[in-house]
């Protein structure tokens, strides 16, 4: 464990140079897995009512910075933040691999991301007491950091990463009125069942829902919205309530399931504009869609628009000449545009300490730094009152959260992103 005071760690190009000199200010463990982003193995969707958690008592005597307060008969001191992220620094003090460095990459980018944003609202005068731990992805060391001297008086805890991580962690840390910040984990709020949670990234349901109100706004008389479901796990996950949310905006729509490519192209309409909705982000799935589109385009009367899984963001266009014409549009959480201003400024700096470039769990990292950094300034440790009134716009992520009693605060901004000219560009 390490106390970080806007003191970033300078690091090499070479990803693996970059883990051995973390190792070397950081206490040695191991994390098993590499993968964060993980789809809700629950068609459970986040409880249907939030609420608005209360403001507390105005008109309170004025708070310093560092000061420690009383928090549920918790001592906690208003500055510290702790940030529990895997490094994998066991084994790479022992062999360092490939595949060692890419488990703990995630992490470091994080970190250092993280970083930056404090440097940022330091120039304002926002300094806080950094505490930087090795998580492990073990679930009895998580356990133990729950009552962690590192832990236990920090105003709000940035991590662990992963699920079973995330658990036992709050098993033990006793605080509920500070935050758990689960900064990368895509699983549903819902499957951890604790109130003091915040779901930093929108959960498949948000998505499904998101883009389901959108579709209804483009729908109009005599259009028809299709929605293909090709019976694959992405397509039971992101379809599983689509149709119903499409009513719930727009009763009027005619919508209708297709399970096949054959029975899309026996259901299109010739007087509207066909919505096609594809729940897989299959690739092979996709092309076979794509080719039937492509076929029915060239015939007059065929209208088509595309909206797709979140997950066509990984996948390439570049062969589909007509792409633009169908106006393919997602959902995303990712919503960094390197030709704005901050943002180039943002890659400047990164590679000037870091070697690198950004990825994006760089700038996930960034943005929730400013985003709690400045909310903590501002409200002291009365910040968890105020989180679902403060919005945020950051380089990267949106934050729009909503409070659930019983799961916790969920993120509910996305960002619309349109296929055109060969990449997803912000609507």
């Amino acid at each position: 464990m390490i106390s970080v005071q806007n003191h970033p760690l300078r690091l090499s190009g070479n990803k693996i140079w970059v883990a051995a000199l973390v190792a070397l200010c950081l206490a040695s463990c191991t994390t098993k897995k590499s993968t964060v982003l993980r789809s809700p193995s629950s068609s459970r969707g986040e409880q249907q009512t939030a609420v608005t958690k209360p403001n507390s008592e105005k008109d309170k005597p004025a708070i310093k910075v560092g000061d420690v307060q009383n928090v549920n008969g918790h001592s906690v001191k208003n500055n510290k933040i702790a940030l529990l992220l895997p490094f994998e620094l066991n084994s790479i003090a022992k062999t360092v691999t490939t595949e060692d460095v890419e488990r703990s990459a995630l992490a470091l980018d994080f970190y250092q991301g993280f970083q930056l944003g404090l440097d940022k609202i330091a120039k304002d005068g926002m300094l806080f007491d950094l505490q930087v731990i090795d998580s492990r992805d073990n679930v009895a060391y998580n356990a133990s950091l729950g009552t962690a001297a590192a832990v236990k008086d920090a105003a709000l805890v940035v991590g662990p990463v992963y699920p079973r991580e995330i658990r036992s962690f709050a098993q033990t840390f006793a605080n509920k009125n500070v935050l758990q910040v689960s900064p990368l984990a895509a699983t549903m709020a819902s499957e951890f069942s604790l109130p003091n949670l915040v779901s930093m990234t929108p959960s498949i349901r948000t998505h499904a829902e998101t883009l389901a109100k959108y579709v209804a706004d483009q729908y109009y008389n005599g259009d028809q919205i299709l929605i293909y479901d090709a019976g694959d796990d992405e397509s039971k996950q992101f379809l599983v309530n689509f149709a119903n949310e499409v009513t719930k905006a727009n009763a009027q729509a005619k919508i209708k399931t297709v399970m096949s490519i054959n029975e899309l192209n026996n259901s299109l309409v010739l007087a509207g504009t066909n919505h096609v909705v594809s729940g897989t982000a299959n690739k092979n799935l996709v092309k076979g869609l794509l080719d039937a589109m492509d076929e029915r385009f060239l015939n007059p009367g065929n209208q088509f628009k595309l909206y797709g899984h979140p997950n066509f963001s990984k996948l390439s266009f570049e062969n589909f000449e007509n792409m633009d014409f169908y106006g393919l549009t997602i959902t995303s959480s990712s919503l960094a545009d390197e030709s704005d201003g901050d943002t180039r400024k943002f890659i400047a700096n990164y590679k000037s300490l870091y070697k690198v470039d950004p990825s994006e769990f760089s700038y996930k990292g960034y943005d929730a730094a400013v985003y709690f950094g400045r909310l903590l300034h501002k409200y002291g440790v009365d910040y968890v009152s105020h989180i679902t009134q403060e919005k945020f716009s950051g380089l990267n992520s949106d934050y729009k959260f909503e409070f659930y009693p019983k799961w916790g605060y969920a993120n509910r901004a996305l960002g619309i992103m349109v296929y055109h000219n060969r990449k997803f560009e912000r609507k």
